[in-house]
């Protein structure tokens, strides 16, 4: 990995939201074993599993507090010049969905934002043009990211420590070395909705799937003893 993702000589100068003291991050960790398992076995899920289901629209399904709740980052490669679709945890707040770049300035979706900060946002129930900003702000990187690792749910363990439990100085000193990015939408600021971290939507979605589950299971049981008695 390296310690810092220096901008591309291309990379549009709203990218990073530094302040006037231009604060860097702290270096990051050396890979491991596990850390490069862990990142094989994220973008696995992702290809076959996250994204297929947040672009049906499937999204507002399974998001919860236990499991996390889940955008879809669209973003235009930068040597292909394809747009790629990454699953992402995200928060809303402050009139903009907020993510973390969670393996450091080498994620690769981060150096293509590098490239092309023009980017587009599926949310719950809605899609968004926006202007991805990397904020080093020391002020509000200690207002949005202790909340935005602790809506990631239990997910967010994988990084260390009780994000539950742990004080907000702890977190920031844990994540000190990951980027946090604003999606501002182009169309101005947006409010988080019921189906958005924080919302109680997932009660009674969580509550249909499980009378779907439960119904299913029955009509399997009854069709297998049927199936014996013959």
């Amino acid at each position: 990995m390296v310690t810092a993702a220096p901008p591309h000589p291309r990379a549009s100068a709203s990218l990073v939201d530094t302040g006037e003291e231009n604060p860097s991050l702290a270096p990051p960790p050396g890979p491991t074993g596990s850390s490069r398992r862990m990142h094989r076995a994220f973008l696995t899920l992702n290809r076959w599993l996250s994204v297929p289901l947040l672009r049906a629209g499937l999204g507002t399904w399974v998001g919860t507090p236990i499991g996390g709740y889940l955008l879809l980052l669209r973003v235009r490669g930068r040597r292909s010049g394809q747009m790629r679709e990454i699953p992402l945890s995200y928060f809303v707040a402050e009139g903009a969905p907020w993510v973390l770049a969670g393996f450091g300035p080498a994620t690769q979706w981060y150096r293509n934002l590098l490239v092309d900060p023009k980017i587009e946002v599926v949310l719950p129930g809605r899609t968004l043009r926006c202007e991805a900003e990397d904020v080093r702000d020391p002020a509000t990187r200690a207002r949005i990211l202790p909340a935005l690792v602790r809506a990631v749910g239990l997910p967010a363990y994988l990084g260390g420590g009780d994000p539950y439990r742990d004080p907000d100085e702890r977190i920031l000193e844990r994540y000190g070395w990951v980027p946090l990015i604003r999606l501002r939408p182009s169309s101005g600021p947006i409010a988080a909705t019921a189906d958005d971290p924080g919302g109680t939507a997932w009660i009674w979605r969580q509550a249909l799937v499980s009378l779907a589950l439960i119904w299913t299971v029955r009509r399997g049981i009854r069709w297998f003893r049927a199936l014996l008695r013959r």
